[in-house]
């Protein structure tokens, strides 16, 4: 008989989790600019490259798992030293990701109004369930067939029953107390429970073979509600409020790398990228390799002056002299060696940030495989299972922040050539 689970589930204490939706604000990076120092130009005041129209999207990821699958490789020192060389890479590799993020992430937004509905529907017939069952356990209050809530209740004020006790220990002092409303040893009024656990239809027929006037008191107290109205608890639960559980931490872990990572915009934080960016600046004014540049320059500049005023040419304008140019050659070169250098610290940044988030999202990834699995063992309604599926529709919506280190390598503030060719103009004509 089905109507002894309700005896038991009484004994399970739940607890109630609350899904807390908290929106993200995406602070997108700007880095001071100096004409002086050369730095590179090449992105808009927003941080991002124009969008070009020939890009496709990457293949569209359909759960976490194939995000990180999808996550391309963080872009190499040699990628971010140029703008032009900058520009391939958005095109080739960030734009097609980010393109394919956005599509992955509105189709799980999409899907959570979906799980949205389902949730209300299968917290109606929860709802109507749970009345009826506590309905049951009042008739069997009332037969003096299981414990009233207030004789429990006393049971912890006594002090009888303590909440580090566990579930066998509970059962011992709750059949010390009860047996004998049953009418039995507490042996026997312990192994029945049990039995029941695992076994309904059997121990329907133990106790009316071996305590007929106890199974004549129970089915007078239960026929009129059938076993369709109990609802025995989803052996699955307890694995489905672990995955909550261990979302609901790894939720809050993206969040906090994202805090760490960008900074705080609305509260005046600057992302490390703006701190190291200004940095960088500071130390390109006092470098050897600016002083170099100087004085290459400086030379090229009085050999010129030189050079042009000796100049004599029937034509419009005369090129510079290859000593010109190789000299213009030779600072491009000093160039080259500071923005390598300098790159190597600004991708560790961003690489630290795409190796926390990888980290992250290849154990959600983890947790919704196994919940989808889980799913797909019973009841495709349960609630539990439902309100995983919610966080993970809400963790979707934080998934964007997976293309920040990628957008922040190419934001790198790169010390751009200085032209390695010019002329002379002479006004002729």
């Amino acid at each position: 008989m089905k109507q002894y689970l309700i005896f038991n589930s009484i004994l399970d204490m739940k607890k109630s989790l609350l899904t807390a939706l908290a929106g993200i604000v995406l602070a997108t990076p700007m880095f001071a600019q100096n004409d002086d120092y050369r730095l590179s130009q090449d992105l808009t005041p927003y941080g991002e490259y124009e969008q070009s129209d020939d890009v496709r999207s990457a293949r569209v990821p359909l759960n976490i798992a194939e995000v990180v699958a999808a996550m391309p490789a963080m872009p190499t020192v040699e990628q971010v030293c140029s703008p032009e060389a900058k520009s391939r890479v958005y095109a080739a590799t960030y734009q097609p990701f980010a393109m394919a993020m956005e599509q992955t992430i509105a189709r799980a937004l999409d899907e959570g109004a979906s799980i949205q509905q389902r949730i209300t529907r299968a917290g109606q017939k929860q709802h109507q369930q749970n009345k009826q069952t506590m309905q049951q356990y009042q008739s069997n209050v009332n037969a003096g067939l299981v414990p009233s809530q207030e004789e429990i209740m006393q049971l912890y004020m006594s002090g009888e029953i303590k909440d580090n006790m566990s579930e066998a220990q509970m059962m011992d002092v709750m059949a010390g107390k009860f047996a004998q409303k049953w009418g039995i040893s507490k042996q026997e009024y312990i192994k029945i429970l049990n039995m029941a656990q695992s076994n309904p239809k059997q121990t329907e027929t133990y106790i009316k073979a071996n305590h007929p006037d106890l199974y004549n008191r129970l089915y007078a107290a239960n026929a009129q509600y059938g076993d369709q109205n109990v609802r025995p608890d989803d052996p699955r639960d307890a694995q489905f409020d672990r995955i909550y559980e261990s979302l609901a931490q790894l939720q809050e872990q993206l969040q906090q790398v994202t805090f760490n990572y960008r900074g705080d915009a609305t509260a005046g934080i600057r992302t490390q990228f703006d701190e190291l960016s200004r940095e960088q600046a500071n130390e390109w004014k006092t470098s050897s390799e600016a002083r170099q540049i100087d004085a290459i320059e400086a030379d090229l500049n009085k050999r010129l002056a030189s050079w042009s005023a000796g100049l004599q040419s029937s034509a419009d304008r005369v090129s510079y002299p290859d000593w010109w140019t190789a000299g213009r050659k030779q600072i491009n070169g000093i160039i080259d060696q500071w923005n390598k250098r300098s790159a190597q610290r600004w991708l560790k940044l961003a690489q630290n940030g795409e190796s926390q988030y990888r980290t992250i999202c290849t154990k959600i990834a983890a947790l919704e495989t196994e919940n989808e699995q889980l799913g797909q063992q019973g009841d495709p309604e349960n609630m539990k299972y439902l309100m995983n599926k919610q966080r993970l529709s809400v963790i979707y919506g934080m998934l964007y922040n997976l293309t920040l280190p990628y957008r922040d390598a190419l934001a790198f503030p790169c010390i751009q050539h200085v032209d390695e060719t010019g002329y002379a103009t002479l006004g002729k004509g």
